[in-house]
This record gives C-alpha cells, structure tokens and sequence, in this order.
C-alpha cells in the first residue's frame, strides 16, 4: 500500500538519506552490515530504540499498556514469549530475529511500498505483510524449521501445533472490522493473540471463556455472534470452571477451525438460516443450533479441534477432513464416559481435559454419559438441540423449553401431545385423565439429585421415571433408578422387619425390573410406615414371603394338582385369557395404565390408574336380574371370565382352587370350580371373598374375611372356619349366614 498511508518510521530515505545512519556507519561500522554502535546482532541494534528509549514502541518493558508484554526478564507479568533470540531473558527461547517479523527498511521489492508496523515475513515462496496470511507465513503448511524452545532439536512448526491454513475461517475475515486491530496491519490473529509477549500460554490476550467473551460478549447483544445465553440462571455450560467442571469454548469452538457465516445459501461458509430457522415473509425464530447441513461449521470435533465437526465431507483447517455426523454424534463427543483429553500435536489439538461435575444423581445411571442415546427412541428421530441449549437456559439441565403444565405443552408435551409429532405416542391427554400421576400438578420438584428416601413433597415428573437418553420403543423406563429389596424374613404381621432397601445406584446398576422403580416411591423406603393418605405400602403387599401375592416381585405360586391320581401328571389350578398363565410373571403395568393402548401408567378414566374398571359389584353379571356386566373389568383382563363369573364348571383337567365337594347345588355339579357357583350362578362379586387390593395379603388366595381391615376388605362377607387344601373346600369350611350362603 502507498507510502501516504504509513510512513516508514525508520525514513523517510529518500528526502533525508542522513536517517540511515541511526542504524548504520558507511565507512567505520563494527557489525554486520554497517550496523552502527557495535552491535553484536541485530536484537541488540533494535533495543538501542525500542527499550523505551528511542520509541514509543517499548518491547522490552511495558507498564502503561499491558497489551504489549514486553520480552524483558524484567517484565515479570509476562510469562510466555515469541522466541525472539539475544534478548537477555533467560525464559525466552533462541528461535527467530526482529527481522524475520519485521522489514526495518519496509516492503523494498516494490519500492514506496511500506505496510503497517513494517510487517514483512517470508513463506518460503513469497513475503506475506498483513492479515493473517502474515502469520500463516511460519503458522501455515510451510515448516520454516526454526528451533523450538520446548526441544532446541524439534521444529517449532511441532510445538506451535502445525499447520493453521484455514480459508473459510471466521477469525481470519479482514473485511470484517470487529476483528480488525487498531495498527492497520489487518492481523486479525492479533485479536486473540499478543505479539511479543503474554502472560497466557500460546500468547493468549486473555484465559478460557473470558477471551471468547471479549467480542461474544454474554451481557450483551451488540456484539459478534452474542453468546447471552451464559448469563442464564437456570443452567449453563459451566466454561467458566464452575462445580468442578472443566471446559472452555474452544472445547466445541476451534477458533481457526470455525467457518464464517454467510447470507448465501450456496456457500461458503455457514448459512445463517442453518440454525435461524425461517420462511419467506416471516420473522426469524429462536435460535435452535441443531442442523448440521454441509461442508461448513461452526463447531468442531471435541476430541480433535483442528477437524470442524460438519453435515458432509469436506476438509478444513490444514486440510484436515471433516468430522462428519449430526448434532447428537457432536454432543456424545463429550458425553460418551470418556470425555476428550487434552493433547496437543501438529494434527490434534484438544485444549484441555474435559472434567464434568460430580453430580450424585439419583435419577439415572447413566450420569453424564449419553453414548447410547442414538440408539435410544429420541435419538433415532431428533438431536439434541431439540430439547437442549447449547450454553445456557432459563431451565435445569440446558432444557429449552420450560416444564410441562396443564396450560402449557413444554419439554415433553410439546411432541407427547395429540399432535403426535414424530410418532410420539400421546401421553398428555392420559395425564389429564381423571386418574393420573401428579406429572402436571406437581412441577418444578424434581430433581436429578433428590433423595427419593425423604420425599417431603410428592412428585412423578417425567425424568422421576425415564431416561429418556436411553428408553426405547420397548423399553420405556431403561437406564432410570430404583429400589432394591431383600425381604430377608420379613413378612405380613412383621414389616418391614429386617427387610434391606438400597438404590439400585449403590448398586451400580439401573433397575432390573419394573417394580424396583415403582418402590422407589410407592414404599417403606419412600414414606417410612407412614404412607400418605389413600395409599398402601406396595412393596409389603407384593413381598414374596406374603402367603399369597400376585407375582410381580416374587415368582408365582400357583398349585397343581394330579390327575389321574398316581399318574404323576400335573396341572395347575386356574383359567387364564389369553397368554397369561399360572406362571405367568407379572409388571405393574400389567394392571395400571391408560385404557387407550398408550403404554406406562401416566393416566386412566378409572380409579387407581387401572387399565379397566374395577368396583365392588365386579363379577356379579351373574346374579339373575342385576343387569350389570363386568367382563370387561380389571380381574377378567387375566382371569377367564367364562371360568370365574359365567357357566364354565370346569373340568377334571380343569380346575380352580376354590373347588371340592361343597354340596351347594345339591349335588357334585360344580365340584371342579365353585366360581361357577358363588360367582356366575349366585352374583357374589370378586370382592366378596377377595382383597380391594389385590396386590398381596397374609391369607391365601388373597381372600380377606368379613372382620379384615379397610382398605383390603371392602364388603367381604367371607368367614372362613376351616382353611382347607385347593380343591378339598367343603360347606362347613364357611360361615353360611347371611349375607353367604343363609341370606340366599
């Protein structure tokens, strides 16, 4: 550029030649050529001015302006240096001269031709002068095979970490002025950099995050791409070393790895509407950075810096590939348990380990660690950013969208609606049912560190119940935390007696079936021996050494029985719908959950979140003259409705443990199922004989007695006299007053 523009501080030569001999002896100099003063090498002619004596350019010792370190010893700030020989600082390494930055005579091929601050470096092909290109000079593909400090026998170009040759980089812009330094030189490095000296490693200006906040400003929107976001109060990506983490913006960020944006869609560089989705005619919405389209990115590989991370192949910064995948591979770069290790080569580039809290969640197992999700429900069909920001929320854990309401579809519902989005099953219209977990009346009290032995205010939030980084279509409750429970001999009258409860956590596992989630709250190890009103402890009732239970928690105890007698041929008792059987095992949600098909027990038209109704009356079609029909309740989704309220008598091979010679039609007519009888002849309901809550009880079958306590008896008319073996009942077993058989 013209000579108007910077005048060569060292001239101007031609209209006073004389100047020359500030550095020069035409006839008596006593150094290499003609330098005056007896210099020994070049660095000693320059600090003869620039030592703060002759210049304002002081690079020695700097005490009004910490921007320019200074390379003396003396200089006690500055702590890393560009490795400018014969500086009398025995921290500073003996690699390059003043000149090989600087051309004190300015650009002399073209003559006139003087650049800003005498900028001069050769590549090995040409002299660069300003922009970048001017440090790519040593820092691009050309190894200038000068000595490093770390290992005088090592090129610096090894340490100084290669090749940083990136055409499409955003920091390397100089038509963009916020990059622009004040000098003229166009050096846009020197943004992020100090030249000389820096109290920071690499000749950072600044450490971590706060140098990124310097232009991103997080406090502000008038800024390069603002990053406000980690001024949130709800959550953050803790960059700033907050809670033990350790993380910075370069972790995601390389900052010659990083593309420019551009208003065209044709590249390059990285569209605008990548990530500000927008239509013709309409505003541009929230951000939400979860398109990775393309060659060009913003981000880069987590666990190699140097390589951007993009939608398609392509090579950057060095001609290094791209890292190719999409936003959720992005994310699992760090949350995959083996976040990135710090590592610095030629290649690779990785500026610090990559330390996450020590959070004691109690929620999940899986913790930090996320690399299943893409083989989760969620993650075969949307990324990360769908439910997630990137640095920071108005919400926990970095969620975009505020909790879930009545009123308000947020980080669930807004796809778990009627609306089905994705294929995403309808879960909202259950919680609204008449019958529901406190999903959406409970908000806000969740935590992924609760303490699920003191729950002082019950909740059931999603994340209480699901993983959803790891649940799939079949398994809607994988990877969440439950409660473990050794009966040891407890029992009914003795509860819960020795009986041990741990977190599945502490046991360094998820849980192992679904009951083990559902004591988590629904149990001793939830309320104490204190349920909260309309509730039972579930876990006495299901435990295993109960005379009678469903099996859910221990395995089923269903009996058989000989026939022929002596055949040595056995059958169980019992009559089963579809393919349920005596040995069936069971789930919670075999019984509770939505009527509509939609899997769990999030909500039901019915009481207790059953699947189908359940009353007193249940049972008692048979009855002549009642006009009631129960077959599609609770008991008859297992049991066979034909068998236990309707006509089936049952037969040899047949049979149910309510059976024997009763006598009560007069004759053996029912001896193989009495159900038949008292059920499907005379209209005694389910409830009649059997527990309100058939979970469990201390007396077999789960039968409970006239005189047995609410909530399990609710109308029992049952009197038990003789408890006999299945299939010996008689008539003088039972009382036969009324309402039983004396009230018929």
């Amino acid at each position: 550029m013209p000579a108007a523009a910077y005048d060569n501080p060292h001239g101007p030569y031609d209209n006073f030649p004389a100047g020359c001999a500030a550095c020069h002896v035409a006839h008596a100099a006593t150094g290499p050529n003609l330098l005056s003063r007896a210099a020994t090498n070049t660095t000693a002619l320059c600090l003869t001015c620039h030592d703060g004596t002759g210049s304002v350019f002081n690079v020695v010792y700097v005490t009004t302006n910490q921007e320019v370190y200074g390379l003396g010893f003396y200089d006690t700030a500055a702590m890393h240096f560009h490795p400018v020989r014969d500086m009398g600082n025995p921290l500073i390494g003996q690699s390059i001269g003043c000149t090989d930055c600087h051309n004190p005579h300015g650009d002399m091929s073209v003559p006139g031709q003087v650049y800003a601050r005498l900028l001069s470096a050769f590549d090995g092909t040409t002299r660069q002068h300003q922009g970048p290109n001017f440090c790519l000079a040593c820092h691009g593909s050309v190894d200038r095979g000068f000595p490093s400090v770390e290992d005088p026998a090592v090129s610096y170009w090894v340490y100084a970490l290669g090749d940083h040759t990136n055409p499409d980089a955003a920091h390397y812009l100089t038509d963009a002025p916020e990059l622009l330094p004040p000098s003229g030189t166009k050096v846009t490095c020197a943004k992020c950099h100090y030249k000389h000296a820096a109290a920071n490693p690499r000749l950072l200006a600044k450490a971590g995050a706060e140098l990124c906040w310097s232009c991103h400003y997080k406090d502000k929107s008038s800024s390069i791409h603002p990053v406000k976001a980690f001024s949130k109060t709800g959550s953050v990506h803790n960059v700033d070393g907050a809670n033990g983490t350790k993380l910075t913006c370069t972790s995601c960020h390389g900052p010659h790895t990083a593309n420019y944006v551009t208003f065209s869609a044709s590249g390059p560089g990285v569209y605008c509407f990548q990530c500000h989705p927008w239509a013709p005619g309409q505003p541009i919405t929230k951000h939400n950075p979860y398109k990775l389209e393309g060659v060009y990115s913003v981000i880069s590989d987590p666990d190699n810096t140097k390589k951007r991370f993009a939608g398609a192949a392509g090579a950057g910064l060095g001609g290094l590939p791209n890292t190719v995948g999409d936003l959720s591979d992005f994310c699992i770069k760090c949350h995959d348990g083996d976040p990135p290790k710090e590592k610095a080569s030629p290649t690779e580039f990785v500026p610090v380990t990559v330390v996450f809290p020590e959070t004691p969640f109690t929620t999940n197992t899986g913790g930090w660690d996320k690399k299943d999700y893409k083989a989760s429900a969620h993650g075969g069909v949307i990324t990360c950013g769908e439910c997630h920001e990137s640095h920071g929320s108005d919400y926990p854990a970095l969620q975009r969208y505020k909790e879930d309401t009545p009123e308000v579809d947020g980080e669930c519902l807004r796809c778990h609606n009627s609306s089905k989005v994705l294929g995403a099953p309808d879960i909202k219209s259950d919680l609204l049912a008449a019958a529901s977990h406190p999903t959406l009346t409970v908000t806000g009290v969740h935590k992924n560190t609760e303490d699920y032995t003191k729950l002082q205010k019950r909740h059931a939030e999603c994340a209480d119940c699901h993983d959803v980084h790891v649940a799939t279509k079949d398994k809607a409750i994988k990877g969440v935390s439950g409660v473990f429970i050794d009966p040891k001999d407890s029992s009914w009258n003795d509860w819960p007696g020795n009986a041990t409860f741990t977190s599945t956590l502490e046991l360094k596992r998820p849980i192992n079936a679904e009951h083990e989630l559902c004591f988590k709250c629904h149990s001793y190890y939830s309320y104490g021996s204190t349920p909260p009103s309309g509730e039972t402890d579930q876990a006495k009732e299901f435990n295993p050494n109960n005379v009678s239970y469903h099996a859910v928690w221990g395995g089923s105890r269903m009996q058989q029985f000989e026939y022929p007698a002596g055949s040595k041929t056995y059958y169980y008792y019992g009559k089963f719908t579809g393919s349920w059987s005596a040995t069936s095992p069971m789930k919670c949600s075999d019984c509770h959950g939505s009527p509509s098909g939609v899997r769990g027990p999030h909500g039901s038209q019915y009481a207790f979140i059953l699947k189908a109704p359940w009353n007193p009356d249940t049972g008692t079609d048979g009855k002549s003259g009642t006009g009631k029909d129960t077959r599609d309740h609770l008991c008859f989704l297992c049991h066979d409705y034909n068998f236990y309220a309707g006509t089936d008598e049952g037969s040899a091979t047949e049979r149910s443990k309510f059976s024997g010679s009763c006598g009560c039609d007069g004759g053996g007519k029912y001896s193989y199922n009495l159900h038949a009888f008292h059920v499907g002849r005379k209209g005694y309901a389910c409830a009649a004989c059997h527990g309100a809550i058939p979970h469990g009880y201390k007396k077999r079958g789960i039968l409970v007695e006239r005189t047995d306590p609410a909530p399990y008896s609710n109308g029992s008319y049952l009197k038990v006299y003789t408890w006999k073996d299945p299939g010996a009942w008689t008539k003088p077993s039972c009382d036969h007053s009324s309402p039983c058989h004396g009230g018929m």
